[in-house]
């Protein structure tokens, strides 16, 4: 169980982008791409709705770890990038347009 006093904070390997519709896109930064490796495998929470600072709500697995990623703010869920589903290596790509994660308002 997550202890809400001191959520886990996972901001520094992620990055956030407001977009158009004044949601904000969350994705991997290039510190966390270093440090995980090629990665090969992600998955979502399932009926992923809304996530709260701490809550995990993505995980993946590369080269060098198996990670859980823990979102930076709370929200309700806009968008996942489901694409990431058939297509893990997007995260090892820079493109914010591919690596994006999920999409919060």
């Amino acid at each position: 169980m997550i202890n809400m006093a001191n959520p886990i904070d996972d901001s520094n390997y992620l990055w956030r982008e407001e977009t158009s519709e004044g949601h904000t896109r969350i994705g991997l930064n290039d510190e966390a791409r270093n440090q995980i490796g090629q990665i090969s495998y992600a998955s979502f929470p399932k009926n992923l709705n809304e996530v709260k600072i701490g809550e995990e709500f993505f995980s993946f697995e590369g080269a060098k770890a198996v990670e859980d990623i823990h979102s930076p703010q709370s929200g309700k869920v806009a968008r996942v990038n489901t694409e990431l589903l058939d297509h893990p290596d997007y995260l090892n790509d820079a493109d914010k347009e591919k690596n994006w994660i999920i999409e919060l308002y």
